[in-house]
């Protein structure tokens, strides 16, 4: 399968950078910032923040019931529920990390997983997210990784966007992005 290209691994000549500044770094992200040229010959300061792919899962089981998971998120400050996923390891290949996170965080395998789409998130973020459908659904055991506390429930497919959408506070966006691609596509 061949994946498409981010973004900013392609340069646009109208828009050389001319300098590409790393402000901060983490074990899990970098941020800092390209100086651009503008077609009108003008520099400006473009920020970002990167982090490495991420791989999420639209795994539905012989009921149609989608497979979500529930978990509690610092940065936001509430509960959270989303698509089974998390990042991909250097050097994994995408489909291997989605079929990985399905299994650590729900104790589903799937039997197929076929790539739905990849996206980015936002134009401040330099990193995308593979979306996959698994077919042919088998348990397993759960192994989460340590600080992963992860609730996992099934609701009716043809119900799951509503779902997301009731809870409080905003939506998951990356979760409703995927949900939305997969009713477009006929998946759900």
């Amino acid at each position: 399968m061949t994946l498409p290209t981010p973004p900013w691994e392609d340069d646009d000549p109208a828009w050389p950078v001319r300098e590409e500044v790393v402000a901060w770094e983490t074990p899990f992200c970098e941020t800092g910032y390209d100086v651009v040229e503008r077609p009108d010959g003008t520099e400006g300061e473009y920020y970002w923040l990167a982090s490495a792919d991420a791989a999420a899962v639209i795994a539905l089981t012989e009921a149609d019931e989608l497979v979500l998971v529930e978990q509690y998120r610092p940065r936001y400050r509430q509960r959270s529920l989303g698509l089974p996923g998390g990042f991909v390891e250097d050097g994994e290949d995408p489909a291997a990390a989605a079929a990985r996170e399905l299994r650590e965080e729900t104790g589903y395998v799937a039997e197929d997983l076929s790539h739905l789409e990849t996206h980015t998130l936002s134009p401040w973020t330099r990193y995308v997210r593979h979306v996959f459908v698994a077919d042919g659904l088998d348990r397993a055991e759960r192994d989460l990784d340590d600080g992963e506390f992860v609730d996992v429930e099934t609701v009716p497919a043809d119900e799951a966007i509503d779902r997301l959408r009731e809870r409080e506070g905003p939506a998951n966006g990356m979760t409703l992005t995927a949900l939305l691609l997969a009713r477009e596509e006929g998946v759900l």
